[in-house]
């Protein structure tokens, strides 16, 4: 099995489906899948990743320990697997500390150029006829515009709700623990 499925069985088995979901999701999900298979190996001294997931599978005291162990190395996981966006971060930042305005700015007509691009999309497809043929690629596109385009400028200017979605976590952890 590749690391991918492995980790996304362990995610299953330990309760962190969506979060471990989220980090394989992204650019670097390979690398916190084996990141994550590692841990599992490392506390289940499994010699193969699909031992590991035996054992995780055999036991709660394994699932507990492995989810506790994610858990507090959340931050790691959580830099491996989000990367990408923070060197375009820095990235703006070296650009700003330029004296050339378009170097300045690109990142700026860039965002106004998908943003304008995507509204005269919506536009078109919304109050023009499309012909029959043509349906699925106008939803394709329309779906890659706003799932990919306008989620990545919002999520660049603006950040995500990983913050708030972490600390819904920590609150549903807090209270399975007094609870148990």
């Amino acid at each position: 099995m590749d690391p991918i499925t492995i980790a996304l069985g362990i995610a299953k088995l330990t309760g962190l489906d969506k979060k471990i979901g989220g980090w394989i999701g992204g650019d670097n999900g390979s690398k916190v899948a084996s990141k994550v298979v590692d841990i599992a190996q490392t506390i289940t001294n499994g010699g193969t990743p699909e031992q590991a997931l035996n054992l995780v599978q055999q036991s709660s005291v394994l699932q507990q320990e492995l989810r506790q162990t994610i858990l507090n190395r959340e931050k790691e996981l959580d830099d491996l697997a989000f990367k990408n966006t923070q060197s375009a971060r820095n990235m703006q930042i070296q650009a700003l500390n330029q004296d050339d305005k378009f170097s300045k700015r690109f990142i700026y007509y860039y965002a106004w150029f998908w943003s304008v691009a995507t509204v005269i999309y919506i536009g078109c497809i919304t109050f023009l006829s499309i012909p029959d043929t043509a349906t699925r690629f106008a939803d394709t596109i329309l779906g890659f515009i706003l799932g990919t385009v306008v989620a990545s400028i919002l999520n660049f200017f603006f950040g995500n709700s990983r913050d708030n979605s972490r600390r819904n976590e920590i609150q549903d952890i807090q209270q399975s623990l007094k609870e148990h």
